[in-house]
C-alpha cells in the first residue's frame, strides 16, 4: 500500500488515489468516505470555500 503525503490535495472528480475517508482542505467540517479506490471525489458543497479533498484516514482495501 502506497503513502500520500499529508498535503496532498485531490480535485472533484478526480478518481480517489486509495481508499478512505476525505475531508475538504480548509479543514472546516466536509467530510466524505469512499470505500474504494477509484472512486470520483464528489463535488465540495456549494458552502465550502476550498479547493479539494484530502486524505484523513486510509483504509485497508
Amino acid at each position: 500500500m502506497g503513502t500520500i503525503g499529508d498535503n496532498a490535495t485531490f480535485s472533484p472528480g478526480q478518481k480517489a488515489p486509495v481508499s478512505g475517508f476525505y475531508e475538504c482542505d480548509t479543514g472546516c467540517g466536509h467530510r466524505y468516505s469512499t470505500d474504494v479506490a477509484g472512486h470520483v471525489l464528489p463535488p465540495l458543497p456549494k458552502e465550502c470555500s476550498g479547493s479539494g479533498w484530502r486524505l484523513a484516514q486510509q483504509r485497508p482495501t
